[in-house]
Formats: structure tokens, sequence, C-alpha cells
């Protein structure tokens, strides 16, 4: 008896509440109530920071932080002067470390470069089981220090091809990556750093200077020798020099472990595009569209 009379008092209860509620949320011509501004998990440099989502995208630090959308286009200025950069600021004592497509990637090198606090700028594939297939990999990547740009989204060469081919390639990927990281730096590397002048000329109508390298670790090559991979970055360190390597690559790990301690102690900060081409006309700076 006591039982029935128990479950009778909390239906009567749970009745109540819902009416309670429904008077709340519901009736003829109400308005909903306002929903909070959602939250985004901004991280840049390993340093994470809690934000509201934006109400309009900004240029920060020579990088556009978007409020997640998944549309960028025209929101970057032209990239003038329209160049092939290789090499950053040569009256600054640093070097850029690029990183290249994520197959195969040892991640024994995140982990170095965070541990070591190695900022450095990564050139993601979009597609091919990448950027798209491991958003954790992006995620991590940012977090551990490193600027995510885009290495085009099938890795096709872009020497050559259609307007519409080229466009599709960069934005594609780039949509994809600023989905995850809130950021776009102005940057992209095409394959193999294979280009023409008119895939060269719309990357930079789109707000994209093409960047390559002035020194080759020759870690994609087949079956390098570690010693001639050390020797190919150390005996061609200068201000300003872009090196190049993959996540995947041959002896990777090994030559930034055995690489960066010598560069620095010759007095060179190794680190990130963004920071190597500081003083250069090559940095996103604030467009009159943007606050």
């Amino acid at each position: 008896m006591m039982y029935r009379r128990s479950r009778s008092f909390v239906c009567l209860a749970l009745l109540t509440a819902l009416a309670a509620i429904a008077l709340l949320t519901g009736g003829c011509g109400s308005s909903p109530p306002a929903k909070a501004a959602p939250r985004l998990g901004v991280t840049f440099g390993g340093l994470a920071t809690e934000v509201a989502a934006l109400a309009n995208d900004r240029v920060v630090a020579g990088r556009l932080v978007t409020s997640g959308s998944t549309d960028l286009a025209g929101k970057l200025p032209p990239a003038e002067p329209v160049t092939l950069i290789t090499r950053g600021n040569p009256e600054l004592k640093r070097v850029a470390l690029t990183i290249d497509d994520g197959w195969n990637a040892d991640m024994r090198i995140l982990g170095l470069l965070k541990t070591w606090k190695i900022k450095f700028t990564a050139f993601l594939i979009g597609d091919r089981g990448v950027a798209d297939a491991h958003p954790e990999f992006v995620r991590r990547i940012r977090d551990s220090g490193g600027e995510v740009c885009s290495h085009t989204w099938d890795h096709y060469i872009m020497k050559g091809k259609d307007q519409a081919t080229v466009l599709n390639e960069i934005w594609r990927s780039e949509d994809l990556i600023a989905g995850i990281t809130h950021e776009v730096f102005p940057y992209i590397r095409y394959s193999g750093g294979l280009y023409d002048k008119a895939s060269m000329d719309w990357a930079a109508e789109q707000g994209f200077w093409l960047v390559n390298w002035s020194i080759d670790s020759g870690d994609s090559r087949p079956a390098p020798k570690l010693e001639n991979e050390v020797r190919a970055v150390l005996d061609n360190i200068k201000p300003g020099a872009i090196i190049l390597c993959h996540f995947g690559g041959h002896n990777t790990y090994d030559v930034l472990a055995r690489v960066i301690p010598e560069i620095q102690k010759r007095g060179y900060e190794v680190t990130s595009l963004t920071r190597v081409l500081e003083g250069t006309p090559y940095i996103l700076q604030r467009p009159p569209t943007l606050k």
C-alpha cells in the first residue's frame, strides 16, 4: 500500500514539473530563450585559452583567427607581392622548421618538438587519410606548437592545372583545417614544390603565398643515410633558412634530435615560418574588412 502511494506521489511530482517546463518554454508566439555564445578551445603555440566564439574573424599575430567558419574564401587579402618564398628574413638569426604530408607520421616528432618547446610549421594534406581522417592529428600538431597550413587537398601536382582545380585544392583543405584549428595562415605548399605562374597567381589572389624551402633534409629520398641527412641540414644553415622534412620521412626524428641542438648552439632560433618571416612583406596584416 505504501509502495503504491509513494509511486503516485512521484508520478504527480513529475507531471507537475513537466507542466511547469511547458509553461516556461512553450506558448503561442513565445520566443525561445537566448542561447549563450558557444565557447571554442583555441590553442596556439601550446597555450590553451578559452574564448567566446568570435562574432567577427580577427587577424592576430600573422594569422586569421576564425569562428570555425567552413567558408573562408574571400576573407584573406591578396598575398602581395606575389612571389615564391624560399627564405625568411636574412636579418634575423632564425630558421624555419617545416614538416610536410602526414602519411605514416612518426608521432615521436611531435613529442620531441613539444618537449623542447620548438615552434614549427606543418603543411598537411587535406584528404587521402591525413587531416580529414585524423582531426586529432591536426589538433595535436597545433597543441605541440605547430602552425597548420595546407599541402593541398589531394596532394596532386598543381603545375598545369586549371583554375577551378587549384582553387578547389586550396579551399577544401583550408576550410577543413580551419574548422579544426580555428586558424588560417597565409601560406601554402604545393606537392613537390611544383607550380607555374598561373597556379601561384591564383593562390595569391586567394590570400596565400607559395612556400618552398632552402634546405631539403633528404628524408623523402629512397634509403638515405642518417649522416648525409644531418649534413644536408647543418651545412646549409643561414639566417632565414627554411628546412623541409616530412612526418613520415626516413630518419626524420633522429635527424631533428641531432640538428636542433646544434643549430641552437650556433645561436639560431629554430621556429615557425611566421617567426622567420617577421619583418618581411610576407606576413598577414589586418585588412580593412577585418577588425
